[in-house]
């Protein structure tokens, strides 16, 4: 199952709107898996998270949203027996941790991540995946069975340069997950820094709930994460489950470029209404400053650096860098750039051409 386009009449922000989507399974989807993220971005106030629950109203509770939203077309509708859900994971998630004796398995077509429980269900999770897999390992040492077990789970979090790793079950805390921080700790999860409380509480909360062929929302899974986990969040997301279709509401640069450039949905303000831009050949780049321009709207150079620029660029121009006014404003630029950044090199260059002329 996956979502081929939504029509909107009128829902907050966003008014007279199609929003086409990439589908699971196409060419811009993981070769492994199947799996496709989606990902919505813009300025704010364009309306990222409203058409993220304009889908998942439109999904769960067509009824209350059937005068503001036209049409929501789904394709691929599988047997009931594939378990299809519509999973809506918030940005407003608290992460609280309390033991989890058994987890609900009931089926739910219709899911929000979103409880003050989920450190307690993601500790549950990662405890019984060991065990399990410890059963079923074929290794005759049990050190070596518990190690490899760890070692699959840790896998899903590989090039994330997370400080801990998990290590064991602590057999005298009821098989308690324990994980190693930096400096040779152990923690269990709820000692985790905030950062690492939301890389593990999402993706593990994702991972319990086993989906296939079903549409994840997620609102903004860069909060608390530092860039390099920024960058790799949507990757260890994909990894999850199979035939999955992933559309994701988001601010963050990283998260942005970490996607093929087809499956990025940019919500623009034109003319008084809110459009979407889609991106039908290559950006002229992938680095942070692209994304920022092209995509955020943002100067990646603040205003009032790039007017101090400005005037140093015109005084070398007239061959008056050596004047007080050009040191004055030269002096300014290396409180907030180095010698040797680009717009030095460039300044450098340029009297070095009008010195060799």
């Amino acid at each position: 199952m996956y979502i081929e386009k939504i029509r909107i009449n009128k829902f907050r922000v966003l008014e007279d709107i199609e929003v086409h989507f990439q589908p699971p399974n196409g060419t811009t989807a993981s070769p492994e898996n199947g799996n496709v993220v989606n990902v919505i971005a813009g300025v704010n106030g364009t309306g990222k998270t409203s058409l993220l629950e304009a889908i998942f109203l439109a999904a769960s509770n067509p009824y209350q949203v059937r005068d503001k939203i036209e049409a929501l077309t789904l394709q691929g509708l599988p047997v009931k027996e594939t378990s299809p859900r519509f999973i809506f994971s918030t940005s407003q998630m608290h992460f609280q941790y309390q033991e989890v004796q058994r987890l609900n398995s009931a089926y739910q077509s219709f899911q929000r991540i979103n409880n003050r429980t989920i450190l307690g269900n993601a500790e549950f999770y990662i405890k019984n995946l060991i065990l399990t897999q410890e059963r079923s390992s074929k290794l005759a040492d049990p050190e070596a069975r518990t190690a490899q077990a760890v070692n699959a789970f840790n896998a899903v979090f590989e090039q994330t340069s997370l400080l801990t790793r998990l290590v064991d079950l602590d057999s005298r805390q009821f098989n308690r997950p324990v994980f190693k921080n930096m400096t040779g700790q152990l923690v269990t999860i709820d000692q985790l820094s905030d950062g690492e409380k939301q890389l593990y509480g999402r993706v593990i909360a994702l991972m319990i709930l086993e989906p296939h062929n079903s549409v994840i929302l997620i609102d903004e899974p860069e909060i608390a994460l530092h860039p390099a986990w920024q960058q790799q969040i949507m990757k260890i997301y994909a990894r999850i489950g199979t035939n999955n279709q992933f559309i994701v509401a988001t601010h963050s640069p990283q998260v942005i470029r970490s996607v093929p450039y087809q499956n990025r949905i940019i919500l623009s303000k034109q003319d008084g209404r809110i459009m979407p831009v889609y991106f039908h050949n290559p950006p002229s780049g992938i680095d942070i400053n692209s994304i920022l321009s092209e995509v955020m709207g943002a100067d990646p150079v603040p205003q009032d650096v790039q007017d101090i620029q400005r005037r140093y660029r015109e005084l070398v121009e007239q061959n008056q860098e050596q004047t007080e006014q050009a040191l004055s404003l030269k002096q300014q630029l290396l409180t907030y750039e180095g010698e040797h950044s680009q717009f030095m090199q460039e300044m450098n260059f340029l009297i070095e051409l009008r010195d060799a002329a």
